[in-house]
């Protein structure tokens, strides 16, 4: 074999000696074909599906979210540090070079050894004599390079460990987007539920006013007893009690709303809609398939970055059982201005090293570090395994209860219509005496619960909607379509 053919295999085996060593992961989660509780279809884009919900008012305020959100932007200033640090680690795998320059000057007083009687025979010749003080001035620079050769690749898994960090922090904020956006969602359809409420109530407290002043006509003849009339007085108490805490609660969820958005609590005025959006909620989102929901969902990508990064560390520790190689090569140039009575000086050199370094005895500690990182990738794998069981069970969980929700909706809305006929029957037959009083509010009661009740039932429908955008990992967009989404909402707000 001729030695052309010797260097191509040095170089061949040099360059896969220079990657990492790879980790075997298998998770044992068995992945099935559907999920049990969705509908087939042609598969959902839940990324922004805030759209599905034709509601003008929450789109603005989520496009406004992702825009001004603190938690967003603490989420995405963490990302950009953790992309700083890995960056840190891919530049160790590179040579570094160093320059130096020095200058200084310097002087020196020498007394002479000699006696006085070898010094005077000296003088006598017309050599010099006596202490010497020269003076001077050196310059020195050079360049120092240095190179370990990642031959198997420690260095490389340290650089791999680092990015998938980062990859970690990125699904972090991934995460955090879905969040912020269902947040405000939440909040949202919490305000225009008691909004809701407050009207029903409201209306309520007038039917039941109305019912008092009807009553009190009735007991000044002596057809209504006192007890019945002090009830009436009770419920009405009653529904304004009610009032004040659903203005309350409404309040608070605006503040909350102002938060999420980036606005300041005491300035913030909620757009009205003109959409009733708690009778416009959406089709849960059909056609997803398992595979799908799990290689989207950011805090399962996290998981799988961050077994990646441990398996990476633990090829970077069994690195360390292997040689080290290194390359120096050092140049150097000077000069040194004596005295007049003295040569200058000048030189230049230059040095090339190469090292070769084996660990032999260490007590064990390189063993035990490897034992320690194999031990964090199995625990790793059990989260990320733990991670995929979570995520199958919740995206089931999620259209189960979704579905119940819209059918209990559905018989509470029947409840709600016989119950308005029944209290308009009610009120009818109680002004011509052919029902008590007592009777009379109790069905305008009922009907007033069963309006609150479906109000309340399908504010429910539509958080549980929520939860399953997020089971789905719906809810936030790449780095590059978000981009392109915010310069596209600043060209229009420019425009405007």
């Amino acid at each position: 074999m001729n030695k052309n053919h010797w260097f191509s295999l040095l170089l061949t085996a040099w360059c896969a000696a220079c990657t990492p060593t790879q980790i075997a992961l298998t998770p044992s989660v068995e992945i099935p074909d559907a999920f049990a509780e969705t509908s087939a279809g042609e598969a959902a884009d839940v990324s922004r599906w805030w759209l599905d919900w034709q509601d003008d008012t929450l789109t603005e305020l989520i496009e406004a979210g992702r825009l001004a959100n603190r938690d967003l932007a603490s989420a995405k200033a963490n990302l950009q540090a953790a992309r700083d640090e890995a960056a840190l680690a891919n530049a160790d795998l590179l040579p570094t070079a160093v320059i130096n320059a020095n200058a200084g000057k310097s002087h020196i007083h020498a007394d002479n050894p000699l006696s006085a009687g070898e010094q005077a025979a000296l003088s006598s010749i017309g050599l010099p004599v006596g202490a010497l003080h020269p003076h001077g001035r050196a310059q020195t620079a050079g360049v120092l390079v240095s190179w370990e050769a990642d031959i198997f690749g420690g260095k490389r898994s340290d650089a791999d460990a680092a990015q998938y960090a980062a990859l970690a922090v990125a699904e972090q904020w991934h995460g955090a987007q879905i969040l912020a956006v269902a947040e405000i969602a939440d909040r949202y359809l919490n305000i225009r539920a008691n909004e809701r409420r407050l009207a029903v109530l409201q209306t309520a407290l007038k039917n039941l006013q109305e019912l008092r002043r009807y009553a009190a006509g009735r007991f000044q003849a002596g057809q209504v007893s006192d007890y019945e009339m002090k009830d009436v007085g009770v419920r009405i108490a009653q529904l304004q009690a009610a009032l004040a805490t659903v203005q309350v609660q409404i309040d608070a969820h605006t503040r909350s709303l102002a938060v999420l958005t980036g606005k300041t609590p005491q300035d913030f005025v909620l757009p009205p809609s003109a959409n009733d959006i708690l009778n416009h909620i959406p089709a849960p989102p059909s056609g997803v398939l398992p595979v799908a929901v799990l290689s989207r969902r950011p805090d399962v990508r996290a998981v799988e970055m961050q077994l990646q990064a441990r398996a990476a560390q633990l090829a970077s520790a069994r690195a360390d059982l292997l040689p080290r190689f290194d390359v120096r090569f050092l140049w150097q140039n000077g000069r040194i201005y004596l005295s007049s009575d003295l040569p200058h000086l000048a030189a230049w050199g230059g040095a090339v090293s190469a090292g070769v370094s084996l660990p032999i005895f260490t007590g064990g500690r390189i063993q035990k570090q490897i034992d320690a990182a194999d031990a964090r990738v199995r625990a790793a794998l059990a989260q990320y395994e733990q991670s995929l069981l979570n995520a199958l069970a919740e995206v089931d969980n999620a259209y189960q209860g979704q579905f119940a929700l819209h059918q209990q909706n559905q018989y509470l809305s029947e409840a709600q219509n016989q119950t308005q006929q029944q209290a308009n029957g009610a009120d009818k037959l109680f002004r011509y005496g052919s029902f008590t009083l007592d009777k009379a509010l109790t069905a305008r009661i009922n009907a007033a619960d069963a309006a609150d009740r479906l109000i309340q039932g399908r504010l429910a429908q539509a958080q549980q909607l929520l939860l399953l955008y997020k089971a789905l990992g719906g809810g936030w967009l790449p780095e590059n379509e978000t981009q392109a989404s915010t310069q596209t909402e600043a060209e229009t707000a420019a425009q405007e």
